[in-house]
């Protein structure tokens, strides 16, 4: 396969900085070995999945997981922390039919029991992990229309939901700028960067986790290796590739991934005297009644979080210019919902990728005898993404199930358009989706 010319980066600072993980020490690039039974490329929830269910099926195999830069500081570790059970955005991200959605919500609460059961068997409860729940937040009335939508689905799925508007909305969020929420409870709102993190500590003793070693080539052969940055040849039988955009990169696939860059705002931690204006109200989460509209969270250590500002990722990374020019927007957001906490500075700032395809549709596949890829195709990332990098697992080592199944045949991307007309349409409909969803933001 051909030479990776783009690589992930770190760019801006955010949930990494407030792990409790941030400083753990993974292997060392010393203890590399020559060959393993299986290598995953790329850490993040997918891989962190995909490794650990090898290890859970093949507990005297060699696994290695090799991650380009600091794990959480990849765009695993860049989103707004939403682990969504219920399908999100319906009818509107891939998901055509009821059918497939129940699909979904099946697999994703079983992805999320499966995490959690990791995080309590492996004596990592101090993460950041909050069963909370959602909520789907409206400014304005016409963005009621896709909530009554979303009901109207979780009510055929006989899933249950709350609305909650008025003093009771005020009471819950301490803000008085939306005008009627969802509320949904299976969510779990956590700290992507510390959960993630967290989880890798805590790998099986057979995984070998190396961070900031990028992986520069995919060999396919007999056997298959890899090759790294430093010129280090690596052999393995089987090779996972869960890099998200950058599966593109090493020729596995081409022209699928149309990343979406977002930014990211953390306030300072709220003194006592502040949290006086958000008295009773404890960790929530909501996403936007538009999808171009701001999310937010207040955290379980008093910040408010906000995330908005959408612009196509030409080059699968954003720079600290344009990081800075997004603070504007990202301050107006804040201040409107909290104008009373309007003098509280942000502290952390960051961009990072929502890996989407044009149709909405995840990518897993074979490209050769030894080496496999999946990837997410839509917004809720986190929940997705280790589902395929679980299933990933199970396929290449020959178990076949109906889950798998279903996870294969909906893994469809569609080819994008060549450049200049991809980034130009990009553009485009990033800057008409927010023009549209005007308070929402």
């Amino acid at each position: 396969m051909r030479e990776v010319k783009l690589y992930p980066t770190t760019t801006g600072q955010g949930w990494l900085e407030m792990s409790a993980y941030k400083d753990h020490q993974f292997k060392h690039h010393s203890e590399i070995k020559n060959k393993y039974d299986y290598i995953v490329v790329g850490a993040g929830y997918g891989g962190q999945a995909a490794a650990r269910h090898l290890a859970e099926l093949h507990p005297d195999a060699d696994i290695a997981v090799f991650e380009a830069i600091k794990i959480g500081n990849n765009d695993s570790g860049k989103n707004a922390g939403f682990i969504i059970d219920v399908p999100h955005d319906f009818g509107d991200q891939g998901a055509s039919s009821f059918e497939e959605n129940q699909r979904y919500f099946r697999l994703n609460t079983f992805i999320i029991n499966w995490m959690e059961e990791t995080i309590k068997n492996n004596g990592i409860e101090d993460v950041d992990w909050d069963h909370c729940g959602k909520y789907l937040c409206c400014a304005e009335e016409k963005s009621f229309k896709l909530m009554q939508h979303e009901m109207d689905e979780l009510k055929r799925m006989n899933c249950s939901y709350e609305v909650v508007e008025g003093e009771d909305l005020y009471r819950r969020t301490g803000t008085r700028y939306y005008k009627k929420a969802l509320y949904t409870s299976g969510t779990v709102l956590i700290n992507p960067a510390d959960v993630l993190r967290g989880m890798f500590t805590v790998m099986p003793e057979n995984v070998d986790v190396f961070e900031e070693c990028p992986v520069m080539r995919i060999d396919e052969g007999s056997p298959t290796s890899i090759v790294l940055r430093s010129g280090q040849r690596v052999q393995s039988k089987f090779v996972l590739v869960t890099g998200g955009p950058f599966i593109q990169e090493f020729g596995i696939v081409k022209k699928v991934f149309c990343p979406v860059l977002s930014y990211g705002a953390f306030t300072r931690q709220f003194t006592d005297e502040e949290m006086r204006h958000l008295e009773g109200v404890k960790p929530w989460g909501c996403t936007s009644g538009h999808p171009a509209g701001t999310t937010v969270r207040f955290t379980r250590d008093n910040r408010i979080f906000v995330r908005n500002g959408f612009s196509f990722a030409t080059h699968l990374t954003t720079s600290h210019q344009r990081i800075m020019r997004s603070i504007p927007k990202l301050r107006k957001a804040y201040e409107s919902r909290y104008p009373e906490l309007k003098h509280v500075n942000f502290e952390y700032v960051y961009g990072g990728m929502i890996n989407m395809t044009m149709n909405f549709r995840p990518l897993m596949m074979q490209k050769f005898p030894t080496v496999f890829a999946s990837a997410c195709g839509e917004g809720a990332g986190v929940a997705k993404t280790s589902l395929l990098g679980y299933y990933l697992a199970e396929w290449v080592s020959g178990i076949s199930s109906d889950r798998l199944e279903f996870l294969k045949e909906i893994s469809t991307p569609k080819r994008l358009p060549p450049e200049p007309f991809l980034t130009m349409g990009a553009k485009c409909r990033l800057m008409y989706e927010e023009f549209n969803a005007k308070s929402e933001i």
